[in-house]
């Protein structure tokens, strides 16, 4: 059984891969992220104890540990200058890293009893998060009839802004620029995509820059895919029962999609509906609450919090882990895994660290290591703060207006409460409620750590916000470290109901199932919607499906073929915002002087810098349009519809001035000029 199921997982995410890719590329490039995940691999299996289950657990557990550990060398190579083929020597020095690291260590952490059902399970359930991914990942970017191509709307919004990053951080640029600000650094977290940044520089735009960060995509989900269900078995007895679990937190997220069923039938509307919906934001939509996002969209969407997740919650599972008493070795190593996830995934990094230190602080406490405390304390947050050095340095936090974060009562969260959470978290909290009830009773020593990462979450959710996020930015974090603690808790549950007596144990199985149909809804509808790129109806910010018409389509590449890598080309970011915020920067990969990203903060700079050049191209006199041009450092004017559209006497001003701005490429709609630097 476990060989077929390796066998399954295999195909489903060679054939994923093969949609985005040409074959033996994709294979390269899968293989690279596993290479990767390597030193994590050999580090985990070497501080466990020799035991049943070690090399399991380490592969399960210890890849995306690998991975994040292997970038930060590759990061090093990369900053020293180092490009092409030589980067794949990133994971043989992490390699000697974690081997070294191991050795000072030793075995302090005692693994889960894991066996070959295990495998089987891990296995179908790589399978099943590849599929998952399969269809909407082989739309993004879809040429259309017409020559042009379709970008679904969420992809616009995270998808198109890592395209953006990688296309940038692909420049070489140590520290990467600010494509949407002249003179700045990338305010951004940028090393979770250095990795498939380093391919396209490599590949000099043999292949496209979407299909290379898709299949990185689906590396980075083989190992989370095994990382949640590691988590979640780690809490149970049951291999079918951490499955099981497992799957149904990418399968039956939410009740939002049955709600909004049941809703349009009680009001005789058709069904079709809901392919206007933003079906995981109901909460948000209908009921004005904190949206909650399952799951499946991590998948989708956010590699980068995918590994920040599995980083976080591996130093909770460290304590779990951990040998009694606890050693100072084990605060050290958590602490140096919470600061690999604070440069892959910040926030994220955040709450887990106090979950974390939690979590030791007791443990601590309870074995009555006072003299350690102060060591472990600091051996922990030494790697911490290197991390937080080293994330100033490569320019990731813009702290220029004070603190990013705020504590409130978060208005949005505390509004519908008892009707949102339902909503929003589905059967899972129905099975975590049954699984805490079946922990205490069982006495289950560990289980209380889950608990530790629940209360943090809800802290998060209701008290803490980031500045310029519409108070929704913690919902999305929190949510799925609650999803993920939530699931260990169901699991928990349905090992107990396995073994109940007859009866019991059919009323227990209906229980569950009926809930599992009642949250499926919501990923089959967000399914279709996400792949749905037929869809061009309106929405409040723009259309549900980007189209780049084919004219569009032959000048961005005019402008990636003809024009220097750090070029700054500029639209009018105003006229443009928000439907095609990214499209310079992730479309042409070039720089403008002011745009408006919706992935930094604070926005105000942005907001006034992109006014400004709006500004500019209102003004009815070519010289002193010349003038800001220059002052703005513009090499390229990008005349489209939504310029024309907002300034319709664009095009003669800028004609009257060949010696200023000379006409270098015209097609269709779309009207390129060159800003001409008089001597």
């Amino acid at each position: 059984m476990a060989i077929g199921s390796l066998v399954l997982a295999i195909l489903s995410v060679g054939l994923t891969a093969s949609l985005l890719l040409p074959f033996l590329p994709a294979v390269v490039i899968l293989a690279i992220a596993l290479w990767f995940a390597v030193p994590g691999v050999i580090f985990a299996g070497m501080i466990y104890r020799r035991q049943a289950g070690r090399w399991i657990a380490a592969v399960l557990m210890g890849g995306v540990g690998g991975y994040a550990l292997s970038s930060v060398v590759l990061l090093a190579m990369w900053t020293a200058g180092v490009r092409g083929v030589p980067l794949l020597a990133a994971p043989a020095g992490a390699i000697g890293i974690a081997f070294i690291a191991a050795t000072v260590c030793g075995e302090i952490l005692v693994p889960p009893p894991l066996d070959v059902r295990d495998i089987a399970a891990a296995g179908v359930l790589v399978a099943l998060v590849a599929g998952v991914a399969a269809l909407p990942f082989s739309r993004v970017g879809e040429a259309t009839p017409e020559g042009g191509r379709a970008y679904r709307a969420y992809f616009t919004a995270d998808f198109v802004w890592r395209m953006a990053v990688a296309a940038e951080v692909a420049k070489g640029d140590r520290p990467p620029r600010n494509p949407f600000f002249r003179r700045d650094h990338l305010r951004y977290y940028w090393l979770a995509h250095l990795v498939p940044a380093a391919q396209y520089h490599h590949g000099r735009g043999r292949y496209r820059l979407e299909g290379l960060l898709l299949v990185n995509a689906i590396g980075v989900n083989i190992l989370f895919s095994c990382f949640v269900y590691a988590f979640v078995r780690q809490w149970t007895r049951g291999a079918w029962a951490a499955g099981l679990t497992s799957a149904g937190l990418f399968l039956c997220p939410s009740f939002e999609g049955t709600e909004r069923l049941i809703y349009l039938t009680w009001r005789s509307v058709p069904f079709s509906l809901v392919r206007t919906l933003n079906i995981d934001a109901v909460t948000r939509w209908f009921y004005e609450s904190l949206p909650v996002d399952g799951l499946h969209r991590v998948v989708w969407y956010q590699p980068q919090h995918a590994v920040g997740y599995a980083l976080g919650l591996g130093a909770v599972l460290m304590c779990a882990q951990a040998a009694r008493p606890i050693r100072v070795s084990v605060a050290t190593v958590a602490g140096s895994i919470l600061a690999l996830a604070l440069l892959f995934s910040t926030f994220s990094a955040v709450m887990t660290t106090v979950m974390a230190s939690t979590i030791l602080a007791v443990l601590l406490v309870r074995d009555r290591g006072w003299g350690w405390a102060c060591v472990a304390a600091v051996c922990g947050a030494v790697p911490l703060a290197l991390a937080t050095i080293l994330a100033r340095a490569l320019a990731y936090v813009d702290d220029a207006s004070g603190s990013l974060v705020q504590i409130l009562v978060n208005p949005i969260a505390v509004n519908n409460v008892w009707l949102a959470l339902p909503l929003s978290f589905g059967p899972f909290l129905l099975g975590a409620f049954a699984g805490g009830v079946v922990a205490y009773r069982r006495r289950a020593t560990q289980v209380w750590m889950v608990g530790v990462v629940i209360v943090v979450s809800f802290l998060f959710y209701f008290f803490v916000d980031v500045k310029d996020h519409q108070l929704v930015y913690v919902g999305w974090r929190a949510g799925h470290l609650l999803f993920l603690a939530f699931g260990a808790l169901t699991a928990c549950a349905l090992h107990e109901v396995a073994g109940l007596r007859r009866p019991w144990r059919a009323v227990g199985s209906v229980a569950a199932v009926f809930l599992a149909l009642a949250g499926a809804p919501t990923f089959a509808i967000d399914l279709y919607n996400t792949q749905d790129i037929s869809n061009v109806m309106e929405m409040a910010v723009g259309r549900w499906t980007l189209r780049l018409d084919a004219d569009e389509v032959t000048a961005l590449e005019w402008v990636r073929r003809y024009t220097s890598p750090r070029s700054v080309v500029q639209v009018d970011p105003v006229a443009r915002h928000p439907a095609t915020w990214a499209y310079i920067p992730a479309f042409a990969e070039r720089r403008m002087s002011a745009g408006i990203p919706i992935s930094m903060v604070p926005l105000q700079k942005y907001e006034w810098a992109s006014d400004r050049v709006a500004r500019m191209f209102a003004l009815d006199e070519p010289n002193g349009l010349y003038l800001e041009a220059t002052a703005l450092a513009i090499d390229y004017l990008y005349i489209g519809t939504p310029e024309r559209t907002a300034h319709p006497s664009l095009d003669a001003v800028l004609e009257q001035r060949p010696d200023c701005f000379r006409r270098v490429f015209k097609q269709g709609a779309v009207t390129i000029y060159y800003v001409e630097r008089r001597p």
